[in-house]
């Protein structure tokens, strides 16, 4: 499965559900859910994959919508709801007992619109169902490394265990580092000066607070996950040798040639820089007006102050001119995607080089 497979099917769902919003459970099914199972590697016409799996559950019997299994042993459960119904906490328990019942470690609950996935925890005296992450078709790119976790290859070799724990871990090291970033910083930069003396305090207290931003972001977007998308390039096994000096380069294109180019070390600023250029060369607020700009139900992606429609404020963000805030707490495929999408809506194309790994 490769970049070009997930947005077809982004695309080619959103294009359904907006010809039939309220499209109802059977439809969801065979149009926008069987698809993402193939696109995780399972064969939805073989024993592999059981429909209405049944099962005993206290003096009644229940039926979960997709049985995934290995040597005729369900490893993943999907309870399916049609796009027209919102997902409940009543749907959360259900699938939840679904999964205790039969001891299967994953679940996916999903409606088509929005997806959210279950790990059944059993470190601990009284196992519980635990929610990985819920996220919108629309976010289905930048959570791609979560629900992965449900593909045939990962569960069945026993990895899926593996990344589950490390995306635990970065959620955890996340909420501690945003919770006690000022208490953080201040700690890293009094070892610095402790250690260089304090002629350069002003100038380390300040990289220290950039370093912890950046820490925040680099585990946010979960790097490790996102080159297990890519395909390799090649099936070489030499190394592919990209100057180190270059950082993350975008080029904007008129016409096939070369209008602008940005490079930084860092993927949120090269985005940054390029999509504050388009706002000031070619009044790309126009464009997108009124925001904020929401490509999803839940974030936005520009918006003129740093926060998403639900009043939460952005995890991550850059402030741009003219005031505006661009959300970066978007993987490296979500950054390149948004940097094309909104150079295109300047009439440019964006062609991308340096340490961005090849998703193409």
């Amino acid at each position: 499965m490769d970049e070009a497979d997930l947005t077809e099917y982004i695309e080619r769902s959103q294009s359904l559900l907006e010809d039939s919003p309220q499209m109802g459970e059977e439809n969801t099914k065979v149009k926008i859910i069987q698809p993402l199972i193939e696109l995780l590697g399972w064969e939805v016409y073989s024993s592999e994959v059981d429909l209405e799996y049944p099962m005993q559950i206290g003096q009644g019997s229940a039926r979960a919508d997709y049985a995934l299994q290995v040597e005729g042993a369900p490893v993943v459960f999907i309870e399916a709801k049609g796009s027209d119904s919102s997902l409940s906490d009543t749907d959360r328990s259900q699938l939840a007992s679904y999964m205790r019942q039969k001891g299967v470690d994953w679940g996916l609950l999903t409606n088509g619109k929005q997806f959210e996935v279950f790990k059944r925890r059993t470190d601990s005296d009284r196992p519980e169902e635990v929610s990985l992450g819920q996220f919108d078709l629309e976010e289905l790119d930048e959570n791609w490394s979560v629900i992965r976790l449900l593909s045939k290859d990962l569960v069945q070799s026993g990895e899926a265990d593996t990344i589950a724990q490390r995306i635990e871990a970065r959620k955890q090291a996340v909420r501690i580092l945003q919770n006690g970033k000022e208490d953080i910083s201040e700690r890293v930069a009094e070892v610095l000066v402790n250690e260089v003396g304090d002629t350069l305090a002003q100038e380390i207290e300040a990289e220290s607070k950039e370093f912890v931003d950046s820490l925040i972001e680099s585990l946010g977007t979960d790097r490790e996950a996102d080159v297990r998308l890519a395909e390799p390039a090649s099936e070489s096994n030499e190394p592919v040798e990209v100057d180190a000096d270059e950082g993350y380069k975008i080029t904007l294109l008129e016409d096939g040639d070369t209008f602008h180019v940005f490079t930084d070390d860092q993927q949120a600023d090269a985005m940054a820089d390029a999509i504050d250029f388009l706002i000031q060369e070619f009044d790309l607020i126009d464009e997108l007006a009124p925001l904020p700009y929401v490509p999803g139900e839940k974030n936005a992606i520009l918006n003129s102050e740093p926060r998403h429609p639900s009043g939460e404020e952005m995890r991550l963000y850059r402030e741009l001119s003219g005031d505006y805030y661009l959300y970066v707490a978007l993987n490296q495929i979500s950054k390149k995607r948004y940097v094309e999408r909104f150079a295109g809506f300047c009439g440019l194309d964006a062609e991308f080089e340096g340490e961005w790994a090849d998703t193409d």
